[in-house]
């Protein structure tokens, strides 16, 4: 029977079962979804989400190459804006599940795959994704890997830039390192809110307590400020 999803939403497959992705793919677009591609490889994969932005993916554990449907799974989580993905796999030993559940999947149906529940997963895994990005006024998710953190931007008092990682300075807390440059680091807090005042520093306004001509205080710790950027400190301050 045919149904209409509550909204429609563009999906990608990575199996390499050619008739398998084909029945899924029309169970798909009968259901009002668009299946912007299948792949039957990690490196189809991989392009055909760049070629297509696509809202969630649908993944075999075994496909062709090297690299699986797991690799996928990682690659997916690595986004600067992460979409769900549901597995679909034959593969239902401890192993195979031990090595999916640490991708953080937003469904696991095992084959044959019945179009009704792969329908009601789908929606119920929009429905998180969408539940989970909501965050609190004031608060900025960041990711760094396989790990994401949900901070209070106005904890944050300082960054500091050291080769390829930031440590994120906060109040009350241990600080946290990042890998990510200190001018995307700003962007993703808020330029309205933090400044860079030397190439290896960055402040929260309103943390600062004081300033002279060479260093901006937050407390009792002294940051630099380089010439270049001292006119454009005082303006903000």
């Amino acid at each position: 029977m045919t149904t209409t999803p509550h909204q429609r939403y563009k999906i990608l497959i990575l199996e390499d079962e050619v008739i398998i992705a084909d029945t899924i793919a029309r169970h798909l677009v009968r259901n009002g979804h668009e299946v912007v591609g299948t792949a039957i490889s990690f490196d189809d994969a991989v392009e055909l989400y760049h070629d297509t932005q696509p809202d969630l993916a649908l993944l075999d554990i075994r496909v062709d190459g090297e690299k699986s449907g797991v690799d996928f799974a990682h690659f997916l989580r690595g986004q600067s804006h992460p979409i769900p993905f549901i597995f679909l796999t034959s593969q239902t030993d401890a192993g195979h599940i031990a090595q999916v559940r640490e991708t953080f999947p937003m469904g696991y149906l095992s084959k044959p795959i019945q179009a009704g529940s792969l329908l009601a997963t789908i929606e119920v895994a929009m429905h998180n994704h969408r539940a989970g990005s909501e965050k609190p006024a004031g608060t900025v998710v960041l990711r760094d890997g396989r790990q994401t953190y949900r901070i209070s931007v106005e904890t944050i008092t300082y960054l500091q830039a050291s080769h390829v990682y930031v440590k994120i300075n906060q109040v009350g807390q241990a600080p946290l390192m990042l890998r990510t440059t200190l001018s995307d680091l700003i962007d993703e807090l808020g330029e309205d809110q933090f400044i860079q005042t030397h190439r290896s520093y960055a402040v929260n306004l309103a943390h600062v307590t004081r300033f002279d001509k060479e260093n901006i205080y937050v407390g009792d710790t002294a940051l630099p400020v380089s010439r270049s950027r001292r006119g454009q400190v005082l303006a903000r301050l």
